[in-house]
């Protein structure tokens, strides 16, 4: 199985693409910007459709390039993970901060809790920190993700990859 999926990354790795493939993966990667931009303005509320961007893109090339449809699903399931992920870092984050802020509270009360307050502040300081940091993470890594497509170099997502090219298979001859 492993080898099967080492092939088929080599098989997509070896391809020379054309400019305009070249071009197309960039802005499949790119559909990040719009992805986040979308998701900062609606309050995560426009997330999910902004993801039909590079997934409207894989639809269109799945049958004319294997190099732009694997790199806009790439691209598709990269996003929609990291959407994930921020949700999940979010819930958890708020939930520890809310515990501390209660905690700070209701001890407040036997002024114990008074010197829990700099360590609920700086709980809160260090989570949001944590939630601007990761979209900022995320950005970086489609930016350079589009670099390398632009360039016609190999590239592809910590685990993303390997499941994209085994989602495409081996190239029809």
């Amino acid at each position: 199985m492993y080898e099967r999926q080492t092939l088929m990354m080599a098989e997509l790795q070896g391809m020379s693409p054309t400019q305009d493939e070249r071009n197309w993966a960039m802005l499949a990667h790119l559909t990040t910007l719009l992805t986040l931009g979308l998701a900062a303005s609606t309050g995560g509320a426009a997330y999910a459709s902004a993801l039909l961007a590079p997934l409207g893109m894989y639809l269109y090339f799945s049958g004319r390039s294997r190099y732009v449809a694997f790199h806009a699903l790439q691209s598709t399931v990269f996003q929609a993970l990291a959407g994930i992920v921020y949700v999940l870092v979010g819930g958890v984050v708020g939930a520890a901060i809310a515990t501390a802020w209660v905690a700070a509270g209701v001890l407040s009360l036997v002024l114990v809790g008074l010197l829990l307050m700099p360590l609920a502040l700086g709980l809160t300081l260090l989570g949001g920190a944590q939630l601007a940091a990761l979209p900022l993470l995320a950005l970086a890594y489609a930016l350079r993700g589009a670099y390398l497509a632009y360039q016609g170099e190999s590239f592809e997502y910590p685990w993303v990859g390997r499941l994209v090219a085994r989602s495409l298979g081996p190239a029809s001859a």
